[in-house]
């Protein structure tokens, strides 16, 4: 049986047209991940060398089933090309991703490019050109890739809930820029049915895919990992939801690698150690790089440790009284104990790649926080094991401080609010480790296959894997999880408030000056993102002390507090805010780098940004853009405003820190998609219309839903 990701196309007879070739990259060939792991029975029988191959059909292969013993089904696309365009096509990604210079910018397509692109983005063709070096004459030439769609299970609200898996995404292929070796996947979102979808249907709405297609970009501008995106388009699709039809669409988004926590959970649950390890090596190989165990060092650790732990054993064994042995130990009547030293451990691989996404997580998991980002569902299947925010559904961007916030009207009981980000990725974590323990637990022993089965199908020796991987699960989930965790939210909030990087964080910054002001925020409703950019404009020079700076604190409380709160409560409101504002503004005045206050607010506003894609952002412009694609498709010719509104707001989500530290006169520029001439004052945030400002009423704690 073959696991390849593409088949080669027949050659070009002669006098034939030529195929002309999508703006895209070049596939990897042969695919790592379908080489590397199994495929599910049925969908491998097409894929079979020779006369063995058996061509399922397409609707077979998408027919929603169990699938066991497999990593990924080959499944095909719905080809959903017809009357589809593209609504929008991210070209700053489009550069990291290893598209040709040359196609990067849509002005420089053949039309033949652009419907080839929308063809192969929405399942009507899967053609794509390889690249010719080293290959065979009878090779060249593009090649058919071979979709799949990933099996997983996963924890939902904290049940496990079985098998999940892709039930609308489906990854068309890998690919690896040149220029800077980076691999990465492109999976569509709302492609049809695969094995996985059980009773959904497949597609994406539009209204959804906008939301994704946006945030990803938005997460990532502003320094926290997501997974990207390439492309949307708009297919003629009616999708059927709750609230009747909607219009469908197909999202082109793309990550180095798409497995998650649930990859692992669904062969733990199965009780399948063998797939369970094979796609563990594969993560330690592909994903991290990491080398394999080295024998001489395995061995090294058996002869010096477990030697140790060899004799104590057999001493504790021994026929000696018991005082005998407490007195040798130091523990008799009238002698001080003597503190047991712990026991040695080997980090073999697996352990050493827990740590990895440990440590990965919680870099993420800060970054949400110091961002003001809810994800919504944050279940062990939308938990990446390369730390990158993932599957963007009920999500929300704070509005007013709120540490209780739920973006997800699913969540009842509040288990995804903000607050508890961080303690579930904690949690989920716990779910991994739980997959891996007898993996980690083996320690040096971990590829002596024959001792491993042995301990594995005795329930006592069993047990003994789990707690030697305890302590070293127990120590990733501090050192590299809490402490990391910790670490980064410092340094991400420290610059937020102007306090420095990363070498200038204090011990008392936290409990004196962040969590007293974030409280603040919480008591008096203040938006989570304009407070910070209120507070760049805060002025120390020439005032000492707080006392000295009453005028300016109180315009700055009637800057930020909503004004049925600042009528009632305003007063109050000026009297405490002096509270973490007396250590914040003594901090900045003690260091020569800090109380400039010019270079302090260019700091704090490249870091702080002006545009935030709050849901009543994203609402307004599904609004705006569903009406101009109704437009486009009944053909009207009504002058449509809205036509290139995706791309400006996608320009908005790469840029959203305004011009801040520029000159102080003002100056026309126009935006990098060259959609709108504004005129730019120091502040420069006309670029961004409307879409900045205070909340509108109608929009304040926008909630979501799972459905999309």
């Amino acid at each position: 049986m073959t696991s390849c990701a593409f088949s080669s196309s027949v050659p070009t007879p002669v006098g034939v047209k030529t195929f002309v070739p999508p703006p895209l990259p070049h596939p990897q060939h042969p695919t790592r991940f379908t080489t590397s792991l199994p495929c599910d029975e049925l969908s491998a029988l097409g894929q079979e060398d020779g006369d063995e191959a058996v061509p399922v059909p397409d609707n077979l292969l998408s027919t929603p089933r169990m699938v066991r013993n497999a990593v990924y089904s080959f499944v095909n696309p719905e080809d959903q090309s017809k009357n589809a365009f593209l609504l929008s096509w991210n070209k700053e990604f489009a550069k990291e991703l290893g598209v040709d210079i040359n196609k990067i910018e849509r002005s420089q397509w053949s039309e033949q490019e652009l419907d080839n692109l929308v063809k192969v983005l929405t399942g009507g063709g899967r053609k794509i050109p390889i690249p010719q070096q080293g290959e065979q004459e009878t090779d060249k030439g593009p090649r058919e890739t071979l979709p799949w769609a990933h099996c997983y299970g996963g924890h939902q609200f904290g049940y496990y809930a079985g098998q999940l898996g892709d039930g609308r995404a489906i990854s068309l292929y890998e690919t690896v820029n040149p220029a800077t070796g980076q691999s990465w996947e492109l999976q569509l979102k709302g492609a049809g049915k695969t094995p996985y979808s059980r009773f959904a249907d497949g597609y994406a709405v539009l209204r959804s895919s906008i939301r994704e297609y946006l945030c990803a970009e938005a997460v990532a501008s502003l320094d926290v990992a997501s997974s990207r995106s390439l492309a949307i388009l708009s297919t003629e699709t009616m999708v059927m939801r709750e609230e009747g039809g909607e219009p469908g669409s197909i999202v082109c988004r793309v990550a180095p690698s798409w497995v998650r926590f649930g990859s692992f959970e669904i062969f733990f649950y199965r009780k399948d150690r063998i797939n369970l390890r094979r796609l563990a090596e594969y993560v330690c190989d592909e994903v991290f790089k990491l080398p394999r165990d080295d024998p001489q060092d395995t061995a090294a650790f058996t002869e010096i440790f477990r030697k140790v732990d060899l004799e104590a054993t057999s001493k504790l064994e021994t026929d000696e009284p018991k005082h005998v042995s407490a007195a040798v130990d130091g523990e008799a009547q009238g002698a001080p104990a003597t503190e047991k030293q712990p026991k040695a451990h080997y980090r073999n691989r697996f352990a050493k790649m827990f740590e990895q996404v440990a440590y990965k997580t919680a870099i993420m998991v800060s970054g949400w926080q110091a961002i003001g980002f809810c994800h919504g569902v944050m279940n062990t299947d939308n938990m990446s094991i390369l730390g990158l925010t993932i599957d963007f559904g009920p999500y929300a961007f704070l509005d007013k401080y709120d540490p209780q916030f739920i973006c997800n009207h699913s969540d009842s009981e509040g288990r995804y609010s903000f607050q508890q980000q961080p303690g579930i990725c904690l949690w989920n974590l716990g779910r991994l480790a739980l997959t891996l323990e007898n993996l980690i637990g083996a320690q040096e022993r971990v590829d002596d296959l024959d001792w491993l089965r042995q301990q594995e199908t005795d329930t006592e020796k069993e047990e003994q894997l789990k707690e030697g991987a305890k302590d070293i699960v127990v120590e990733i989930l501090n050192k590299s999880f809490r402490d990391v965790f910790l670490k980064d939210y410092r340094r991400r909030m420290n610059e937020k408030f102007g306090l420095g990087g990363a070498n200038q964080v204090e011990d008392e910054d936290l409990t004196k000056i962040v969590v007293p002001a974030l409280s603040w925020m919480d008591d008096y409703e203040v938006d989570y993102h304009q407070f910070y950019r209120a507070l760049a404009d805060y002025k120390v020079q020439g005032a000492n002390t707080v006392d000295k700076n009453g005028t300016q604190i109180e315009a700055l409380v009637k800057r930020l507090l909503p004004t049925p709160v600042h009528m009632a409560r305003g007063s109050i409101a000026v009297e405490e805010i002096k509270e973490w504002l007396e250590p914040y503004h003594t901090r900045l005045v003690r260091s020569d780098a800090l109380k400039d206050d010019q270079a302090r607010r260019v700091r704090m506003n490249k870091v702080n940004p002006a545009f935030v894609l709050r849901n009543w952002v994203a609402q307004r412009v599904i609004e705006r853009v569903t009406e101009s694609v109704m437009k486009t498709r009944e053909e009207s010719t009504e002058e449509d405003p809205d036509k290139d509104l995706l791309d400006r707001i996608l320009w908005m989500c790469h840029h959203p820190f305004g011009e801040e530290g520029g000159s102080q006169s003002e100056e026309k520029t126009t935006t990098a998609d060259g959609t709108c001439e504004i005129t730019r004052n120091d502040a420069g945030l006309e670029v961004y219309g409307e879409y900045v400002g205070p909340v509108p009423e109608w929009g304040q704690g926008i909630q979501c839903s799972c459905s999309s």
